[in-house]
C-alpha cells in the first residue's frame, strides 16, 4: 500500500522528534532570530541532506563513521552556539540580506551537526529498507518539517513576549546545556 510508504516515516518521525534535541535548539534559535524562514529552509536543507543520505546510502554511512565522533562534533557546536548567542548583542533591526544569510548557515549548520546520526536518521534508514524510497523521503521531511514549524512558532512567541536579554540568557543556557549532554554521552560512550 504505497500510502503506508508516506504515512508510517510521516508519523514516526513526527513522533519522534517531539521534544527532540535538536527541534528544542531550533526553537530557541528561533526565539533570538527574527528570520524564522531562514531558518525552515537551512534546517530543511540539512533534513534533506542527512536524512536524504539515510534513505538513499543506508547503512553506509553508520559503518564508517561513528556515532561517538558525531555526537562529540555536534556537542560541540551547540556549546559554541551557547556561548556565540550569550556573548552577541542582536543588531537585526534592519534585517539586511547578510543575517538572513548568516542565520540560514547556522540554523543549517545547527541542524545538520545534530541530526547527523541521530535517531531520525537511523529511521529514515530502516525505512528505506522497508518502503518506496521517494515517499519514505518525503514521509521523513514532512514529519520533521511539521515538528519544526511547531517550534519555530513557539521560538517566534517566545521572542515576542519576553525581553531580548532574557530570552539570549535561555537560549544560550539551552544551547550549553544540549551541547553538554552531547559531549557527556560522547564520552561515555567513548
Amino acid at each position: 500500500m504505497m500510502i503506508a510508504d508516506f504515512l508510517v516515516p510521516f508519523v514516526t518521525i513526527a513522533v519522534a522528534e517531539l521534544g527532540d534535541k535538536t527541534q528544542i535548539a531550533m526553537m530557541a534559535f528561533a526565539a533570538r532570530h527574527r528570520h524564522t524562514l531562514q531558518i525552515f529552509l537551512g534546517a530543511m536543507a540539512a533534513s534533506l541532506i542527512v536524512d536524504g543520505s539515510a534513505v538513499l546510502l543506508g547503512a553506509y554511512v553508520f559503518v564508517y563513521l561513528p556515532k561517538v565522533l558525531l555526537s562529540a562534533v555536534a556537542g560541540s557546536i551547540f556549546i559554541l552556539f551557547g556561548i556565540y548567542t550569550l556573548l552577541k548583542r542582536e543588531k537585526e533591526k534592519g534585517g539586511g540580506a547578510a543575517t538572513k544569510k548568516s542565520v540560514l548557515a547556522m540554523a543549517f549548520l545547527l541542524f545538520f551537526t545534530s541530526e547527523f546520526g541521530d535517531k531520525s536518521q537511523l529511521a529514515a534508514l530502516l525505512f528505506g529498507t522497508q518502503y518506496n524510497m521517494l515517499l519514505t523521503l518525503l514521509g521523513t521531511l514532512g514529519g520533521i518539517a511539521a515538528v519544526l514549524v511547531a517550534m519555530l512558532l513557539a521560538g517566534k512567541y517566545i521572542r515576542e513576549h519576553f525581553r531580548e536579554k532574557r530570552v539570549r540568557l535561555f537560549s544560550s543556557l539551552l544551547f550549553l546545556a544540549v551541547g553538554a549532554w552531547l559531549l557527556i554521552g560522547a564520552a561515555v560512550k567513548g
